[in-house]
């Protein structure tokens, strides 16, 4: 007697109802000892091990009836209990094989055949008990939540392949795109990783499968911008990108791969002020580029040298960039009639800006017209003006050099006819004069270092400053102002008048008085002048910061010039502090001598053109009385007494 239909469903319900029971049961073994948090306590990974039926139930797997014994019995090989104390990794290809296969080939898989432990695996994407659908907001593959786990591996500084390649933090740039913050926002179509590099077959990008990979990139991008993707792709640029040609640009080149920011934002490689230079520019002004694929040189130079390069590097956003006249993606060469500068085209293209443009118009504003080298006749305006300026501006500095001559040269006769005091002798000279030599090729030959792309360091370099020419100056610079600093030592601490120039230029708390009296005097605030001695306090701090500077100069300078020698009697940080203060300490100095000391003997209203003590020693006595009275008293009482130095010299000492 055949069973009825009936009794088949029956016995099949009662064999369901067992298994189901069966499963509960081996689970429960389960759950005895992984329900038990305590049990793991202090153990590294304790989360993973700490499985509830809460937990197993909450999940796919669960809900599809799979036990703990399937996955790990049936698809680790866990035959034992109670098991080892460290199981076998579960195949989840088991079930999944379509997925492991494709995981298998990709750049993850790939890693992990390689014996890499750092290689993500199913649970680290998708959790180990507690896995969920992708549509659950809970989800850790959820459209949301993706970035947050592929920062998990990719927002960690240092993460290293088996090969110590370190990878890039893409996360980090990723949440600062506008795609990032637009998931931030909660904008469901925001692109995610998984858009861009696929999900279980992430590839590279030299992969011609990937779809990261030049060819390929603007169908990624397309899927979300259709309209741009058909434009580019119609563009000279994506027609070169589909023949092979690896250097015409794609999406990420212009845009960057994942720190992809609005053109609005000045950051943006796509900002207006940027664009020319910093992203057409990188291939439009690469000779090399230029070269290979014969295009039109000089066309970012003559863009930055006109009116919109300048008004957009002021970030005005009116004036025109690249993308005003050649557009952004659909990029064509001029000959093509639907190219925006085609002749056909190009006068409507002005009229975005220029209502009122014309044919004639059009012309002035391209890249030959704007060009010096490109058109004959701005070069021809070029070189004319070169001769102008080099006669004009000559004759002016020949004419005002012939003025300036005649009241330095009154000047000094007037020096010359007058009574004066004896302000340096000739050691002081010499030793200023080489100051001045040495300090001056210092200065020189250091900053050109420092800024090898000014002009003037261009110019020295066309005359012959080679690097080694420069590096050579620059030490027998150093080696005469260590001379220099010497011969002083032994001027001020082993003659007599340098003893006696020591203790003038001593500073003393009377210099603080006298500069407070001396602001006041200048400020209007009271009629009294301040009674300097020989020197002020202003000269004191000069010299006494010259003292400083040269001791700090030449320590840090001799550190970098040996520092082989350096690090064996000091730490190894003292060369990289060296270098700073050498620079600094160098800036320093230079911008004191051009504002502060040119001032007092040059600039001065009552110095200029050019004061005279520096070559001939000497000083009037009317300039002595304007400016150190109190010098020219204690010189009086000095010749009252007969101490006066004065008659060391074959000149007239002062007089009443």
């Amino acid at each position: 007697m055949r069973p009825s239909t009936g009794s088949f469903w029956i016995a099949l319900l009662l064999i369901l109802v067992g298994v189901s029971q069966a499963v509960a049961q081996d689970d429960q073994v389960c759950f005895d000892c992984h329900g038990d948090a305590s049990l793991f306590e202090g153990r590294q990974g304790a989360e993973r091990l700490i499985v509830t039926d809460e937990t197993l139930a909450g999940s796919v797997h669960g809900a599809e009836g799979l036990s703990c014994v399937y996955c790990h019995q049936a698809l680790a090989g866990v035959e034992d209990f109670p098991h080892a104390k460290e199981l076998k990794p579960v195949n989840c290809g088991g079930c999944h094989r379509a997925e492991k296969k494709v995981y298998d080939g990709s750049l993850h898989g790939y890693s992990l055949g390689r014996g890499n432990e750092r290689a993500p695996t199913c649970t680290t994407c998708h959790g180990g008990h507690q896995v969920l659908r992708s549509d659950d907001p809970r989800s850790a593959t959820n459209q949301r939540n993706v970035p947050d786990t592929c920062a998990k591996c990719h927002g960690q500084a240092g993460l290293l392949t088996d090969q110590i390649v370190k990878l890039p933090e893409s996360f980090k740039d990723y949440d600062q795109s506008v795609h990032g913050q637009a998931a931030g926002r909660g904008v469901e179509e925001a692109a995610s990783c998984v858009d861009c590099h696929g999900v279980h077959n992430l590839k590279s990008a030299a992969d011609p499968e990937s779809p990261i990979n030049p060819r390929n990139q603007a169908d990624t991008c397309g899927k979300c911008h259709q309209d741009i993707r058909q434009m580019y792709q119609g563009s000279i640029h994506g027609r070169a990108v589909q023949a092979g040609v690896s250097d015409s640009p794609t999406c990420t080149d212009c845009h960057g791969e994942h720190l992809i920011l609005s053109p609005d934002n000045p950051a943006a490689k796509t900002h207006g002020a940027r664009i020319a230079k910093e992203t057409c520019g990188r291939c439009h002004d690469d000779p090399v580029i230029i070269s290979k694929f014969n295009l039109q040189g000089g066309v970012v130079g003559s863009y930055v040298d006109s009116y919109h390069g300048w008004a957009t590097r002021r970030n005005s956003e009116k004036a025109a960039t690249c993308v005003s006249c050649h557009t952004a993606h659909s990029v064509l060469p001029q000959s093509e009639p639907t190219a925006t500068i085609s002749a056909a085209n190009v006068v409507q293209t002005c009229k975005q800006c220029h209502p009122g443009a014309t044919l004639k118009f059009a012309r002035s504003y391209s890249h030959e017209a704007a060009s010096i080298t490109a058109n004959p006749i701005n070069r021809f305006i070029r070189t004319a003006y070169y001769a102008l300026i080099a006669l004009v501006i000559g004759g002016m500095i020949v004419h005002n050099l012939i003025i300036m001559n005649y009241f330095m040269m009154k000047a000094r006769r007037e020096q010359a006819a007058s009574k004066w005091l004896l302000r340096f002798d000739r050691s002081q000279i010499f030793q200023h004069l080489l100051l001045i030599v040495s300090f001056t090729l210092l200065a020189i030959t250091g900053f050109a270092l420092r800024f090898p792309e000014a002009w003037w360091v261009e110019q020295l370099t066309a005359l012959g400053l080679s690097e080694e020419v420069r590096a050579l100056t620059h030490r027998i610079g150093a080696v005469a102002m260590v001379l220099t600093g010497i011969l002083h030592v032994y001027y001020v601490f082993f003659t007599r008048r340098g003893r006696e120039e020591l203790r003038a230029i001593a500073p003393n708390l009377r210099d603080a008085g006298e500069m407070v009296q001396n602001m006041k005097y200048y400020t209007f605030r009271s009629d009294r002048k301040v009674k300097f001695s020989r020197y002020d306090y202003s000269q004191k701090a000069e010299y006494w910061a010259l003292v400083w500077g040269t001791l700090v100069m030449i320590f840090t300078g001799v550190v970098l010039w040996f520092p082989e020698v350096a690090v064996r009697y000091m730490p190894s940080w003292i060369i990289g502090a060296s270098q700073t203060v050498h620079y600094y300490e160098a800036w320093l100095a230079t911008l004191a001598i051009l504002i502060w000391h040119f001032f007092f003997v040059i600039f001065h209203p009552e110095e200029y053109p050019m004061s005279w003590t520096w070559i001939t020693g000497k000083m009037s006595e009317e300039t002595v009385k304007e400016h150190h009275l109190g010098w020219f008293e204690e010189e009086l009482a000095k010749r009252a007494s007969g101490k006066s130095t004065e008659e060391d010299v074959d000149e007239p000492t002062p007089t009443d």
